[in-house]
Order: structure tokens, then sequence, then C-alpha cells
């Protein structure tokens, strides 16, 4: 776990008042996010030197914080029909957080957009979950090149499990009551719907389903029974080795993109109610990038826009 760096200290009934006025819907902003998207996972932590504990290799390796990095992959992400990053996020003044500032800047001149993934467990319980949220809310929340849904800006949460309902109601009361921004959750716990806290949800992986077009029906029918006015938002992935990084938690072959498609045709059977998220971009250690590699090239990015534009067209 890394050690994160602390803000600095704020009266509290300045706190307070920061947290349920920085997101006041007084500015008009551009519609950057389609009514439909395409997301994506995406990492930034790697240094040059990453790629050579991984099972398959980038056509180049890099380093997560140079800026011209992070343009080339806008670009690429583009090209393939994602209209934006979920942001692996470790908190305020991390490194994912100097360089998730750097990212919604490139997104902004780009025509592109970004937000984070909260990564619940890496915080040091609910006082810090909620500090975490609440930097986000003044620093980053109002950037004109954040995720939005339909004008909110939107959060995605890791191990939304980490906490039971209960808990999270209270930090949501305490961060956003007003629900000014959207926050999703993850995994398949459906029930984790029924919290005030949760405004949709969207399983962060997928390549552990030996069907998963028939696992993706499945799940949006359950979602829809618990919480049929809460968002689904379906993912997709293209397979996952992760036994370079550990002891293996997941492998599934690519099937030369037949599992990639299967995930796909899966997402877009269910119905999505706003996005489809791609599981990933970029993470390497897993082996569920679709980023160009050595191995397989563009195919993933091409795989990608072929499924995109068949999403927003179905989604009109």
């Amino acid at each position: 776990m890394q050690l994160l760096s602390w803000r600095p200290t704020l009266l509290a009934a300045s706190a307070a008042l920061l947290s349920f006025v920085v997101l006041a819907p007084s500015v008009a902003y551009p519609a950057t996010t389609p009514a439909h998207p395409v997301l994506a996972y995406y990492y930034t932590w790697y240094d040059e030197g990453s790629f050579n504990q991984t099972l398959f290799q980038p056509i180049q390796p890099y380093n997560s914080d140079d800026q011209g990095v992070m343009q080339r992959h806008v670009d690429q992400a583009k090209r393939a029909g994602v209209d934006g990053f979920i942001v692996d996020w470790y908190g305020n003044g991390d490194r994912t957080d100097t360089n998730f500032a750097h990212l919604l800047d490139v997104a902004d001149r780009s025509g592109f957009t970004a937000t984070i993934h909260f990564e619940t467990p890496h915080f040091w319980g609910v006082d810090d979950v909620v500090s975490q949220l609440r930097a986000f809310y003044e620093k980053r929340a109002n950037h004109p090149g954040i995720v939005r849904y339909q004008g909110r800006p939107v959060i995605f949460f890791w191990r939304a499990s980490t906490f039971d309902n209960g808990t999270w109601n209270d930090i949501r009361a305490q961060v956003d009551p007003e629900h000014r921004a959207v926050w999703m959750a993850d995994g398949d716990n459906f029930g984790i719907l029924g919290g005030e806290a949760w405004d949709g949800i969207s399983p962060y992986a997928i390549a552990w389903a030996a069907d998963p077009n028939g696992q993706m029906v499945r799940w949006s029918n359950v979602a829809r029974s618990v919480a049929p006015d809460k968002l689904w938002n379906p993912v997709v992935s293209p397979g996952c080795n992760d036994s370079a990084a550990r002891a293996p938690t997941c492998i599934r072959d690519r099937a030369d993109g037949s599992y990639y498609q299967a995930s796909w045709d899966g997402a877009i059977a269910s119905s999505p109610s706003w996005a489809v998220v791609v599981s990933t971009f970029n993470e390497w250690m897993e082996s569920t990038q679709i980023e160009p590699s050595v191995q397989w090239g563009d195919q993933y990015l091409d795989l990608t826009r072929q499924n995109a534009d068949l999403f927003k067209a179905s989604s009109q």
C-alpha cells in the first residue's frame, strides 16, 4: 500500500460548506460525454521497467507521468470509439492523483473525458474515505474534462463491498447528500443497490466467466429486478492472465478475439442504462488490456471500434 500525502486541514465549517457547494450546477458544461459512452479503466502508475514483469508487452514501454504518453493513449482510445477513462486513484496528493489532473487537461483539449476509480480498500477507514472524496470534489470534480452523466460528475468505486450499505449511506450523507455526483458501485452483489449511496452499478470483472454473453444478461436481469430506477453499466474484457504478477486468480484465453466479442455481445444484449465499460485499456499486470501490444497489434482497438459503433447505434 502506498503512503498517502494529506491535504491541508480546513476549518470544519468550511469543509462542510465545500462538500455541498462545489458541485453547484451554475456552470453550463459542454456535452463532452455522449448520452451512451464507452469508458475504459486506465492505470497511471507505470514506469518503463514495469513491463519487464508483465506477460505481454506494449509496442513501446512507457512512464505514466509522461503527458505525451497520456495524449497517445487518449488518441488511441478515441480511434477505438472510447469516450473516457476511469483512472485508478489512490487519493489526494498521490502520483495517481497528479497524473489524473494532467490527464483531465489532456482530455479537455482532446474532446475526451476522465474520472476516477476510487480504490476503497487503500484508504484508512471511513474518515479517510470521507476526506479523500471531499478532496476529489473540491479539486477535480468541476473540471470540464470530467466524465458526466446528465451533467453530473461520475465516480466509480472499486470494492464497494468494503463497507456495508449503512456505512456507505453515512459516507454519502457527509460528502454529497444531494447526489450532485453519480456514484457507481462495482461487484455482482446487486443488493447493494438498495442503499441510498448508490446511483448505479458496473461489475469490474467478467473474464472469469466462461459464458460472458449469458452472464451479462443474467446480471442485467438481477440488477433491474433489485433497482429498476438505477443505472446498469455492463463490462467487457478481452480475457485475463495475471500469472506474471501473482499466484493466478484469473486465466481466460483471448481465443483470437472471440472472447472479447462474446462479452460485447452480452453487454449490448443486456441493454445498458448508460455506458459500456472496457476492463481494461492498460492493465498489463492482469493481461486485460486492449492497448496495442507486441502480440496483437491494434486488433483489440479495432474490435472495440466495431462494437462501440454498434452499441451507440443501438442506443439511439
